[in-house]
């Protein structure tokens, strides 16, 4: 698949405001603040991207139960916490443990290659 020049600003646009984003922001965030940028980039184009930069691994991509994706500048692997009630999502600073995915495997017999914890409860503005 060749890649567009018009494709390639447009990506750095994507991914530039993921990047400079702190919150985990949504598609339509994301959407908000490219277009902010560039008037003429359409909603599928931002939604494009942003899977492509999660597939390439530029950015994370979080899907939680309830609520729309999001996605995060730190691709390393960690834990997020969900506000059930303002969908508010942050970084639990807890040590990644990678022998989880050992564990699993052992325990259920699939092969294991990764996992995402994320956490649920309320934010101190909800509680």
């Amino acid at each position: 698949m060749a890649v567009q020049r018009r494709n390639t600003r447009q990506r750095k646009l994507v991914l530039d405001a993921v990047r400079q984003s702190y919150n985990h922001p949504t598609a339509d965030e994301i959407y908000n603040v490219v277009r902010a940028q560039d008037d003429k980039i359409s909603r599928g184009t931002v939604y494009r991207n942003l899977s492509l930069l999660a597939d390439l691994g530029e950015i994370q991509k979080l899907t939680p139960g309830q609520g729309p994706d999001r996605f995060d500048r730190t691709i390393e692997p960690h834990a997020h916490i969900i506000c059930t009630s303002c969908s508010r999502v942050i970084d639990v600073p807890l040590p990644f443990d990678a022998q989880l995915d050992a564990k699993a495997s052992e325990q259920i017999g699939w092969h294991v290659t990764s996992h995402y914890t994320i956490f649920e409860g309320l934010c101190p503005d909800c509680r």
